[in-house]
C-alpha cells in the first residue's frame, strides 16, 4: 500500500485593493514515504537542483518565493512579472511534462479554476496570448528541470488551483453583513474542503500564510469541521497550528507569519494568486483604455484606484454600468 503525505500551501493576492479580483491560490504536492504532517519536508531542499528562492540564479533554476520579492521593477527592459510567470507556468503541469502549455490567459484561468469573471463584467473580456512576460523557452527549460528533479525524488503529483472573486461578489457579501476577512476565509476553506475530499484517507499538511495579528482560529475551524477532534498544537506570535482528526486521515492546518519563507507551497500559491490577479487586471486596464483616451493603467490599490475611478466614471455612466460593479464596498 502506498504511503504518502499531501503537503499544500495557500495564499492570497488582492485583499487590500479598491478594485479588481481577490485571488486565493493553492499549491498541493503528493510526497511518497512516511512523513509527519507536523514536520513536512523542505521542498526547496528536495528540489534544489531545479528551484531556488532568488530571481537571479547562475544555473537557471526556477525561482519560487514570495511574489512581492519576485516582482521586478521593469529595469533593463525585463517585464516585472517575468519570474513570477515563469514559476507558475513551469510548475503548472509537471506531472504531464509533454502536455502543451496554455496558449492564452483564458486557457490558463480555466485550468486553475479562476475563470468566469468575464461573464460578470465587460472589462474582464478578451483573452490574450501567454506567456507575455517571460520567454517560452525559459518556461519549457524550467518545466523540464523541475520534472526531472521530481522524478529523482519522492516528490510528485503537483497541482495548482486558484479561486477568484470580483467586486460584485465582495459587495454582495458586505450587503449580507459579512466582514471583509470572511471573503478570503471562505475561499481558503473551499481549498481545504476540496483537498480533504480528494485525499480523505491521506495524511495532510496545509500551510497558510498568516496576515495581520490574528492568532486564534480554533472556533472558526470547529465550525468548519464540527464532527472532528481538534487539538491546538501551537498559538503564538509566529504560528498557529492545529491537528484535525476524526474525518479521515489526520490533517494539520497551520497559519504562519511570513509563511512564504518557510513553506514552498505557500510561496508558489503567492505567485499564482498574484499572476492570476495580474492577468485579470491586464484585461481590465485594456478595456478601460479603449473607453477613455490617455487613461493610465492602475493596479487597483486605494490611492491610485480613486484616481482611476474618477477618470472612468463618465464611461461607466455612458454605458449604464453601476460603479458598484467595479468598486468594492469593503
Amino acid at each position: 500500500m502506498r504511503t504518502m503525505l499531501v503537503y499544500a500551501g495557500i495564499d492570497e493576492a488582492g485583499y487590500g485593493p479598491l478594485m479588481g479580483p481577490l485571488c486565493v491560490a493553492c499549491s498541493s504536492w503528493e510526497i511518497d514515504g512516511s512523513h509527519c504532517p507536523e514536520s513536512p519536508p523542505d521542498l526547496w531542499k528536495s528540489l534544489c537542483r531545479a528551484v531556488c528562492k532568488k530571481a537571479r540564479d547562475r544555473t537557471g533554476r526556477v525561482a519560487i518565493a514570495d511574489s512581492k520579492k519576485l516582482k521586478g521593477t521593469g529595469a533593463r527592459g525585463t517585464h516585472p512579472m517575468r519570474e513570477i510567470e515563469r514559476g507558475v507556468l513551469s510548475l503548472l503541469m509537471i506531472s504531464e511534462p509533454d502536455a502543451p502549455l496554455p496558449k492564452t490567459d483564458g486557457e490558463l484561468l480555466a485550468h486553475l479554476g479562476a475563470d468566469g469573471l468575464d461573464s460578470r463584467a465587460p472589462w474582464y473580456s478578451g483573452a490574450f496570448a501567454i506567456p507575455y512576460a517571460c520567454e517560452e523557452p525559459r518556461v519549457m527549460v524550467g518545466r523540464a528541470m523541475i520534472a526531472k528533479s521530481c522524478g529523482a525524488t519522492q516528490v510528485h503529483g503537483h497541482r495548482l488551483d486558484c479561486a477568484a472573486v470580483d467586486a460584485q461578489e465582495i459587495n454582495s457579501a458586505a450587503h449580507s453583513g459579512a466582514v471583509k476577512s470572511s471573503v478570503p476565509w471562505g475561499l481558503l476553506m473551499g481549498h481545504v474542503r476540496r483537498l480533504k475530499s480528494q485525499h480523505h484517507d491521506t495524511p495532510m499538511r496545509i500551510a497558510v500564510d498568516r496576515q495581520g495579528g490574528r492568532m486564534r482560529y480554533r472556533e472558526d475551524l470547529m465550525r468548519e469541521f464540527d464532527s472532528a477532534r481538534l487539538t491546538i498544537l501551537r498559538e503564538d506570535a509566529e504560528e498557529s497550528a492545529y491537528r484535525i482528526e476524526g474525518i479521515g486521515a489526520s490533517m494539520v492546518l497551520s497559519f504562519t507569519v511570513a509563511g512564504e519563507t518557510h513553506h514552498l507551497p505557500i510561496a508558489l500559491a503567492s505567485m499564482t494568486a498574484k499572476y492570476v490577479r495580474e492577468l485579470w487586471m491586464a484585461r481590465l486596464n485594456r478595456w478601460f483604455a479603449l473607453e477613455v483616451a490617455g487613461l493610465a493603467p492602475t493596479a487597483g490599490y486605494v490611492k491610485d484606484g480613486r484616481r482611476f475611478v474618477e477618470t472612468v466614471r463618465g464611461a461607466l455612466a455612458q454605458r449604464n454600468l453601476p460603479e458598484a460593479m467595479l468598486v468594492r464596498a469593503i
